[in-house]
């Protein structure tokens, strides 16, 4: 990973030398960069997950119908499937910024936003809190309240208006609770008691941890950041937990719940956008077991173990197996979540979920090849199960013999290379410094004969060009398409300039399914003001023998 600046510029269309596309993280998912909707990724996260014996996920969500609403109603319908729970990290706060009053320019005021948050929690009890993926603790639903949206008194307003279904329990929240405290003498000192946690759990609502406090500022060891935290510290950060409420006899506390991550480095989000870098080591992976061992000695005092998080990779505390540590997080999760629950560890489903996932892939690029691969499908699906069910040596056997059948089947295909320079293609633009200025569109046409071999076969294809890093403004590369809705899948990429005044090269990738190729039109349009030279594509076209 390259050093960072204050200015930064991810571009997640963009491939580099090693296969790996540009994203805002200091690490990348060991899967590569997926579509979060993708059911086929969908099922390796949650498999991964139950194979570390986790029991669900909490999906960061705000509203609906934010888009990670769409995301959690995806991840519901795989989790079905294999006895995995999916529930919220209620960020609320969401609902109170104007995110919600572009959707809905009415709901202009905090009254109209409470009112709407109750319907949002009407949602959740009626969609997310029951049914087969409810994420129960103790036969109670549970989430975790983010916050900092609703005031108190708000809030109390929202549970007055929600019905619960007969029998069913009030959901049980998890309030955030972070305060940071101070460094002293060079001692990091928590904060032991909080009036504001106090008013909220009159509302039923208990305090429970998130990222510990990061309170030391930078020096020669940490100048990438602005702000770390040690080990020590994280570990002074929890005991306020331990002394206040796990060893608490409060009958509010229905639920009580420990806390682990792996470590933080955020400069993947930019500081969320304010230019503030903070950092935990993970420590080789210490940190993570540390905190894992100071929540085990308190076991019988705790009721579930939230770990944040499984994958968000901006502010760097994933543990979802990734290329720079594997999937050593996995296995301390297996480890001590196994002690937690006084069950066995089994290591040989951590690798399965990876190896189904490819092994779908290439069963549905086998598909789009025109092969029958249904068999195939079916085979994948009942590993998938057996995965789930933790019925790994069976498991095992059945992959080897997928992968094996995948392997007749693309020995089956006749491959066909393709690399097109600017002289073999029809560009039409305007010229500038040896090459095209897109400001007034730079349009790409595609030989006939080419043309007509992608529209009759698979293939995998990329754009490559150079562009001038000059300015601030995004260059889109377009194409038709025919998928719904037309706008994001008409953009084949979408690369943005940060000034350096540099020529960078790209190499983005193109997707069969998004594209329409045509005779009598470009295939491809550039636009924007930036300027672009060497132009090319390269294609793979496989067809059966």
């Amino acid at each position: 990973m390259p050093p960072f600046s204050k200015s930064l510029c991810y571009n997640a269309d963009m491939i580099d030398s090693e296969g790996r596309h540009e994203i805002a993280a200091v690490a990348y998912p060991q899967v590569g960069m997926q579509s979060n909707l993708d059911p086929d990724y969908i099922e390796y996260q949650i498999l991964s997950a139950k194979a570390a014996k986790i029991d669900g996920f909490f999906i960061e969500w705000g509203f609906k119908p934010h888009e990670n609403d769409i995301l959690l109603r995806k991840m519901q319908k795989v989790a079905a499937r294999y006895n995995f729970e999916i529930g919220i990290n209620w960020c609320d706060g969401w609902l109170y910024y104007d995110w919600i009053t572009k959707i809905y320019p009415e709901i202009n005021t905090r009254e109209a936003k409470t009112a709407y948050m109750a319907k949002c929690y009407q949602y959740l009890v009626d969609s997310v809190f029951t049914g087969p993926t409810a994420p129960m603790v103790k036969g109670m639903p549970v989430f975790y309240h983010f916050g900092p949206g609703a005031t108190i008194e708000e809030y109390r307003k929202v549970l007055s208006e929600v019905k619960l279904p007969q029998g069913m329990k009030q959901p049980v929240a998890l309030r955030r609770w972070a305060d940071w405290g101070k460094l002293e003498n060079n001692k990091y000192i928590p904060v032991a008691h909080s009036d504001e946690m106090d008013t909220w759990k009159q509302t039923g609502e208990i305090p429970t941890p998130w990222i510990p406090a990061r309170v030391r500022e930078k020096d020669a060891e940490h100048a990438n950041w602005d702000n770390y935290g040690t080990l020590d510290d994280v570990i002074e950060f929890m005991k306020p937990f331990r002394d206040s409420i796990w060893h608490s006899n409060h009958p509010a506390y229905t639920i009580k719940s420990g806390f682990a991550m792996p470590g933080m480095d955020n400069r993947g989000c930019a500081g969320w956008g304010r230019s503030h870098f903070f950092y935990i080591p993970r420590n080789n992976g210490e940190t993570y077991s540390s905190m894992w061992q100071f929540c085990l000695a308190e076991k019988e005092h705790l009721d579930m173990m939230f770990i944040a998080s499984w994958s968000d990779y901006t502010e760097g505390h994933e543990i979802e197996p990734t290329i720079e540590n594997g999937d050593r997080e996995l296995r301390t999760t297996l480890k001590y979540a196994a002690a937690f629950k006084d069950e066995s560890a089994d290591e040989r489903g951590l690798t399965l979920p990876l190896l189904l996932f490819q092994l779908r892939k290439e069963a549905r690029f086998l598909e789009k090849s025109k092969m029958d691969v249904s068999a195939c499908h079916q085979s994948l699906d009942k590993v998938a199960l057996l995965i789930s069910q933790g019925r790994y040596p069976v498991a095992i056997g059945l992959l080897s013999q997928i992968e094996n059948d995948v392997k007749t089947a693309k020995s089956a295909l006749k491959v066909e290379m393709k690399r097109l320079c600017e002289s073999d293609l029809t560009i039409q633009g305007k010229r500038k410094s040896g090459g095209y200025y897109a400001e007034g569109t730079v349009s790409i046409s595609l030989p006939k004969d080419l043309v007509s071999k992608l529209q009759m076969n698979n293939y995998v294809g990329y754009l490559y060009f150079e562009y001038l890093d000059k300015g601030k403004e995004p260059l889109f590369i377009r194409s038709s398409t025919t998928r719904e809705s037309k706008e994001p899948f008409k953009i084949v990429s979408r690369i943005y300039t940060n000034h350096t005044g540099e020529w960078k090269r790209a190499k983005v990738e193109l997707y069969k399914e998004n594209i329409v190729n045509g005779f009598n039109m470009p295939t491809f349009y550039l636009k924007g003001k930036v300027e672009v030279r060497n132009l090319s594509l390269g294609y793979t076209i496989y067809t059966i023998k």
